[in-house]
């Protein structure tokens, strides 16, 4: 598997990039989520939790990882709500055989506990989803009745509490028109327990919700963010990043940095958001023969318009685009307080 250095000098100088050497794999372990958010969507607008697929059983799930971590060594399990998988535990078990060099689990937190130091033992990264301190209002988002976000919060402590130091906690929140006001308190207590923090916008299908648009308040958010970004703090995302969520600018989107798994392995071309597969990475472990599948069967990558202001679609641009602020970001990291 070629090295990080590769894969970013790949991606920089392909034009139209002939072979998939993604920097980072994303695997759906399961849509389920008893969770009711109002912003959940993918990119045709359906909720995670309406999404009709089946899952892996636990030997499946770690065989596919494997295919996974012969192409890539950062990983992604996200869902819906990964604990919904009736084999979790089993399959955290068997992680640790995988050995990516990067793990991530994103969780609501709320049927987190009994699984807790098992996964703060294997993943590198636990990122919870926070998107108000007010209780009421957050317990009526989750939609799953009262007392749900005090669950959260005390697992989040706890969590705090037993993980060794090889694993970070993530605040992630979305940025809402009803909300954005919530979201400085919500990073100001990430801040001070010293959580990482990152915010993306309400994208409905795949742009940014209309109401953030040109919304003072949506970037003044964000130029906090980027003030407490330059001023070392764990805030997640480069400077320009930073500055293309404000500004919610075009940018070039670069699909194949990325390896995006479904729940049965189908993988995604050219991307999740446009819902189209390009075959089963259990059925063909070679990633190259299915980035050529995709090709024949959904033509080339496409040019795309202003959308699409998620985490790792614009990363991974604003990277290539600007490699500058790799060393910026080293250098904040290194102040990172």
């Amino acid at each position: 598997m070629p090295g990080p250095v590769y894969k970013f000098l790949y991606h920089k100088l392909a034009a139209e990039p002939r072979r998939w050497h993604p920097m980072l794999s994303v695997y759906y372990l399961t849509y389920a989520c008893d969770f009711r958010c109002p912003y959940c969507s993918d990119g045709a607008q359906n909720p995670y939790y309406k999404l009709r697929s089946g899952i892996l059983p636990a030997d499946r799930v770690i065989a596919l990882l494997r295919n996974v971590r012969a192409c890539c060594d950062h990983l992604v399990i996200t869902g819906g709500e990964p604990l919904k998988h009736p084999e979790f535990a089993r399959i955290v078990d068997g992680l640790g055989e995988v050995r990516f060099r990067g793990l991530v689990l994103t969780t609501n937190g709320h049927d987190l506990e009994p699984h807790l130091e098992p996964v703060v033992r294997t993943f590198s990264q636990l990122v919870f989803s926070v998107d108000t301190l007010d209780r009421g209002k957050s317990d009526q988002w989750h939609g799953v009745g009262p007392g749900s976000s005090d669950r959260i919060f005390a697992t989040i402590d706890r969590a705090d509490r037993v993980r060794p130091s090889s694993c970070e906690i993530v605040i992630s929140a979305v940025v809402t028109p009803d909300n954005i006001a919530d979201l400085h308190e919500v990073y100001a207590w990430a801040r001070d327990r010293g959580f990482a923090f990152a915010a993306c916008p309400q994208l409905v299908g795949v742009k940014a919700h209309a109401e953030l648009v040109g919304n003072p308040a949506y970037k003044a958010l964000f130029d906090m963010l980027i003030a407490e970004k330059r001023a070392a703090r764990r805030v997640f995302g480069t400077v320009p990043y930073l500055e293309r969520m404000r500004d919610l600018s075009r940018f070039r989107c670069r699909p194949l940095t990325m390896l995006v798994v479904s729940p049965i392995g189908d993988v995604f071309y050219p991307c999740l958001e446009r819902g189209s597969f390009a075959g089963n990475l259990l059925d063909t472990p070679d990633l190259h023969a299915l980035l050529e599948a995709g090709r024949r069967e959904h033509g080339s990558l496409p040019t795309c318009d202003v959308q699409c202001h998620s985490a790792c679609a614009l990363g991974f641009a604003t990277v290539l685009d600007k490699p500058w602020a790799v060393a910026q970001e080293a250098w904040l990291s290194l102040r990172a307080t």
